[in-house]
């Protein structure tokens, strides 16, 4: 399995009339093709900022990438032109965006909009590319395409609304797929129905996958390797199974702790993190999390954890693993205690 995507040390701020705003800090990940990698973290970490870096929509001039690497196959992103990344993003890049009431223009009819992708990248004239959004409109699920291809986005449900901008984002057989919370306004049963549909379409297209999410429960069922986001920086990443029978952070712990157990004979209390997330206009020197973790030492507080692995996949930033801190058992015996 080749890489597809590599991101090194991506660093994002947006400048404000109060100072300027630190939201990516040097965030590293890569993503193989035909992978799924889930970005979790509270809202405010920078999962959405880190998708726009990746698809050269850092809004400006407000917002700067300060430094870092994207390569994207052989090309590293953030040295093209605005008219190279126009032509890799949608035709080798999709996106599907978080609110599809809000990205879907409410004046253009639904085939209008995924028919001016295919027109822009692919060399096809008006009636073919009518027949091939005809074909993603029933790719995705929609009934009755050759009437829903002349409505508007008002004429549609929130769940095929979300079709309709995955079908967009498929326009143009991109290799990579970014899904900025793609179920986060839809109800269970269409929320299930959107992620088997993405997993179905990956399947078929061999697409790489990066899926943005706060939900862990969908990153269980759908992601292959998790990156944990707080605060601008990945803070833990691993497999699925790493990261969920193995956590090796304060912060994933907590992450943990706040889903309910539908397995579990009793009924057991969610508990919350404490506390907020740390001012990004002016970050702390230490480890980020320190403030709400229960486990922090001075050295947490003074200094910024150095990164440690524990297999080809996983790794952490926090102190409590490096050898000089408490010992194994105690902090197993810490790491249960908090996920009881």
């Amino acid at each position: 399995m080749s890489q597809l995507l590599e991101v090194k040390n991506l660093k994002v701020s947006f400048r404000t009339y109060g100072g300027e705003i630190q939201s990516v800090r040097g965030v590293s990940f890569y993503i193989d093709e035909g992978e799924t990698l889930a970005i979790v973290g509270e809202s405010g970490c920078g999962k959405s900022v880190t998708a726009q870096a990746v698809m050269g929509m850092v809004p400006t001039p407000h917002g700067i990438v300060q430094n870092g690497q994207i390569t994207f196959g052989n090309r590293d992103i953030t040295k093209l032109s605005k008219k190279k990344l126009q032509q890799i993003r949608g035709s080798e890049i999709g996106m599907i965006f978080q609110d599809p009431m809000t990205s879907l223009n409410p004046t253009m009819k639904i085939g209008d909009q995924i028919r001016e992708g295919i027109l822009k990248h692919q060399k096809l004239s008006k009636n073919e590319a009518k027949k091939k959004v005809l074909e993603l409109l029933e790719l995705v699920g929609i009934p009755d395409v050759a009437k829903r291809y002349s409505q508007y986005p008002h004429e549609f449900s929130g769940g095929m609304r979300q079709r309709v901008v995955i079908a967009i984002a498929l326009a143009c057989n991109p290799k990579l797929i970014i899904a900025d919370e793609p179920t986060t306004a839809l109800d269970v049963t269409i929320q299930a129905q959107i992620l088997d549909l993405l997993k179905d379409i990956q399947q078929k297209r061999n697409s790489s996958i990066i899926l943005i999410t706060h939900d862990l429960g969908v990153v269980a069922e759908v992601a292959d390797r998790v990156a944990v986001m707080y605060a601008g920086l990945v803070v833990e990443s691993g497999t699925v199974e790493e990261i969920f029978e193995s956590p090796k952070h304060p912060y994933t712990w907590g992450l943990l702790k706040s889903v309910p157990n539908l397995d579990s004979p009793e009924r057991e209390r969610l508990i919350p993190i404490e506390g907020s997330p740390p001012d990004l206009f002016a970050t702390p020197k230490g480890c980020p999390f320190s403030s709400r973790c229960p486990f922090a030492m001075e050295m947490c507080v003074l200094h910024m954890p150095k990164t440690e692995t524990f297999s080809n996949h996983h790794y952490a930033k926090c102190w409590l693993n490096d050898h000089r801190a408490v010992k194994v058992k105690e902090l197993n015996t810490a790491r249960s205690e908090q996920l009881v």
